[in-house]
């Protein structure tokens, strides 16, 4: 088509009316859900109020989009969790991971598939440093680039638009420094200006837990932070680090045997900007091997942790669990605020542990600001939770043999919280377990250790708590009859949004405590609800379901909800600004359609 000057003056002011949609709608927080857990925060607190407790009950189904089967079925491959990827989303795309390392960008408004990228698992079976579990627990968006750790620690950053590879870092997981043991990757990166910043998983293999920074335009590594020492032990190990937080140092601590790993870091990182800190928690250390060859705190497994975004030198810890040996570390995310705290507002990390407490610790020095708070009454056989300095350093989980302990090692807290106008809120389940001694394969060696399980026909059920975080007073709780696991509760328009573990949701209102919805999908209940925008601007709600190995093996379904259009509540929050530019497209449109009319008449 040929178009004259005027012509293109005119085309060109559409063109440019109609790109600054797009990024216009992906710069504002009241249209898109862009990190894991909402923000850099980890507040799982949207701001919108489209959506909200007066019309929740008015949503309708908008479509399913059902999540592939897995390709791959690799026999000797860990049992999949299913679809644990809370939904981004942004400029009216959503974006998930499926437990087999592909990720799926969804249209918001009808649910068509844009594109997928699926890693290539068949390559991980031969990494020499890959433990076979394949889990996506998030995925992170940053300036049009969506990033994901797989399964075997690369880092793979895609187009938003396309799914077109930008770059990979391949073995971030080879030749660690220290390390025996093995991993696998199921966190997404977050990045801070030029850091990128990773951190892989350490289950039952062993490996040396880690976190690693790479400067994202040349993706060369700036430091790794270690949280447990080298196989072998290193007997200045506490005296580094100790006494910037809250236990006292231990000669040779971990001891120095060959079997030494664990502090895996795959909670959620929370950052603060001003103060270029970033905030996690580690996992225990391994409770495979018998924890007296491990005498000590064994630091800094089980902790609370911050870092210097730029050194990676630590700033402050706090140990939740010292000598743990009920595999009992803050879980999932840790939640940064400025909140009032007994009438002073302070910038606080706030966590809740499998322990079944809640922490609230100053963000600039990692001290307590009050009491940890107990959720439940049922904690047994558990000697050093919360135990500080005067927990048993040489105790073993032999101890435990022919007992029961609660909570259990995926019993407390055991998801991402959420937070919101000063307001705490978390889901305590009731999980037991129990242990036993026998061989097992750790590392690669037959030795004889420790198994943990669950109790048999134990009843488990879970409670949701309002915490008001000034007191830590309770201000309501919500019974549920199952456990609650994985999914992170989400806070958005007077709402709280949760997710069971026999994937039931529930709607349930921010100041009462009363259910508002509930919804039966069956399945299992693993990924957090969100809520974002459609290109145009419509807000709509994300419910991953199903999923896992329940029965049969189901990948999941995300499910969407709107607003019905019959006046019951559905309106657009694109804003005056994003209405406006509707309207000047429009009238440029109708511009060009006059010209050419004249303009061919004036011809003819």
């Amino acid at each position: 088509m040929i178009i004259n000057k005027h012509g293109v003056s005119f085309f060109i002011i559409f063109l440019l009316l109609a790109t600054s949609i797009p990024a216009a709608i992906s710069q504002n927080a009241e249209l898109n859900w862009i990190k894991p857990a909402a923000d850099e925060r980890n507040t799982n607190f949207h701001p919108q109020d489209t959506i909200n407790k007066d019309n929740v009950d008015n949503l309708v189904l908008s479509w399913i989009y059902q999540v592939p089967e897995d390709p791959f079925k690799i026999p000797y491959v860990a049992p999949a969790l299913g679809l644990q990827t809370a939904p981004l989303v942004v400029s009216g795309i959503v974006y998930i991971a499926t437990f087999y390392n592909r990720i799926i960008a969804i249209n918001a408004e009808t649910g068509a598939e844009v594109w997928q990228y699926q890693a290539d698992v068949m390559e991980f079976v031969d990494e020499e440093w890959w433990w076979p579990v394949l889990s996506q627990k998030s995925i992170t968006y940053h300036d049009g680039t969506i990033y994901m750790m797989a399964s075997d620690c690369r880092i793979i950053a895609l187009d938003a638009l396309n799914g077109a590879e930008i770059f990979v870092i391949k073995d971030v997981c080879k030749d660690v420094e220290g390390n025996t043991g093995l991993y696998f990757g199921e966190h997404g990166p977050v990045i801070f200006e030029d850091v990128l910043i990773a951190r892989p998983s350490v289950q039952d293999g062993g490996g040396r837990g880690f976190v690693v920074a790479y400067d994202i335009n040349t993706q060369e590594e700036l430091w790794r932070w270690f949280s447990v020492p080298p196989s072998g032990g290193d007997p200045e190990w506490d005296f580094k680090d100790a006494d910037k937080g809250n236990i006292k140092a231990y000669p040779g601590d971990w001891g120095d045997t060959d079997l030494i790993g664990g502090g895996a870091v795959w909670s959620m990182l929370a950052i603060d900007q001003a103060e270029r800190t970033i905030y996690f928690t580690t996992g225990s250390s391994s409770g495979v091997f018998d924890a007296a060859l491990r005498p000590g705190p064994n630091l800094y497994a089980s902790s609370i942790i911050a870092l210097n975004v730029d050194s990676g030198e630590m700033k402050w810890y706090y140990q939740v669990v010292p000598h743990d040996i009920n595999d009992h570390e803050v879980g999932w995310s840790v939640i940064l605020a400025e909140t009032e705290i007994n009438g002073d507002m302070k910038k606080v990390i706030m966590a809740g542990s499998k322990t079944d407490h809640v922490f609230v610790l100053d963000a600039e020095t990692g001290k307590t600001l009050h009491t940890p708070l107990m959720l439940g009454n049922n904690a047994f056989n558990v000697p050093n939770d919360d135990a500080g300095n005067n927990a048993d350093l040489t105790i073993s989980q032999r101890s435990l043999v022919g007992k029961s302990f609660c909570p259990g090692g995926n019993g407390g807290i055991e998801h991402a919280g959420a937070y919101s106008s000063g307001i705490l809120y978390y889901v305590s389940q009731k999980v037991c377990w129990t242990v036993t001694e026998g061989p097992v394969d750790y590392k690669g060696k037959d030795i004889q250790g420790f198994i943990y399980g669950s109790v048999p026909g134990e009843r488990q059920n879970s409670t949701l708590f309002s915490i008001n975080v000034n007191d830590m007073s309770i201000n309501w709780v919500f019974e549920m009859p199952n456990r609650y696991q994985s999914s992170g509760v989400m806070v958005s328009g007077g709402v709280v949004y949760l997710v069971d573990r026999a994937s039931v949701m529930y709607a349930v209102d921010v100041e009462t405590g009363k259910e508002l919805r509930k919804i039966q999908w069956g399945g299992l209940g693993a990924g957090t609800v969100t809520v974002g925008a459609t290109a145009r601007g419509d807000m709509m709600l994300f419910v991953p379901s199903g999923g896992g190995q329940v029965a049969a093996n189901t990948p999941g379904i995300i499910a969407a909800f709107k607003l019905p259009d019959d006046g019951t509540g559905q309106t657009s929050i694109i804003g005056d600004v994003q209405e406006n530019i509707f309207i000047l497209i429009a009238l440029a449109a109708v511009s060009i359609a006059i010209y050419s009319v004249y303009n061919n008449k004036n011809r003819g």
